[in-house]
């Protein structure tokens, strides 16, 4: 009679590995169900590492909660740095960013978890919200095309909050129902109103 085999021995995650893991599962569960979701043996469970192992590497639920929403913030900035910084010198990549954003907060479910962050006192200070880096990105697009132009360069100030704004407008639209069932084709609909804002912060990077 034939031996069963033996199973497959499991790799050995790596500890970026194991980290990685966890911050996948705690995103999950956060996005699903809010800061309430997020139970260290239940994370360890979904992953398939001890309890101990999660402490080891988030020193604490609240540790692992920080990591989740830095880890979120420091992709979306990154990706939207990375935009701006690939696009053409004659383009306006103002449209395309509010969408990929919009998308980002809504499709992913980031919006939702942030708002029950902030209601479960996790709200993190401006300077965590990546807001800095984006403007950063945003002044750099500016003051490039206004030289161009043998324009005076724009002060950072007036970058920062323009950034600022769409992006505390579409934290908002993105947690709340659309009107007139969100159709894109009606009026006041999300999308339109991307398309609109898009044109407002396009005409004043380029004048104000």
């Amino acid at each position: 009679m034939a031996k069963t085999p033996p199973p497959p021995s499991r790799r050995r995650r790596t500890a970026e590995e194991a980290r990685s893991s966890i911050l996948d599962a705690a995103e999950r569960r956060l996005v699903a169900s809010g800061p309430g979701g997020i139970r260290l043996q239940e994370v360890a469970a979904d992953v398939g590492v001890s309890h101990p192992t999660v402490l080891h590497h988030f020193g604490s639920r609240e540790g692992l909660i920080k990591a989740v929403v830095a880890r979120a913030l420091d992709s979306l900035s990154a990706g939207l740095v990375g935009a701006l910084r690939a696009a053409p010198d004659e383009a306006d990549p103002t449209g395309v960013l509010l969408d990929a954003v919009f998308e980002t907060l809504v499709g992913g479910g980031h919006a939702r978890a942030l708002l029950w962050l902030a209601l479960a006192g996790y709200a993190p200070p401006m300077e965590e919200l990546r807001i800095h880096a984006v403007a950063e990105a945003v002044h750099e697009f500016r003051v490039a095309r206004r030289a161009k132009k043998k324009k005076p360069p724009p002060v950072f100030e007036d970058t920062y909050f323009t950034v600022l704004l769409p992006a505390l407008a579409l934290l908002t639209m993105s947690v709340v129902e659309p009107g007139n069932g969100g159709k894109d084709d009606e009026p006041c609909s999300p999308t339109r109103f991307r398309a609109w804002l898009a044109g407002l912060i396009h005409q004043h990077l380029e004048t104000g």
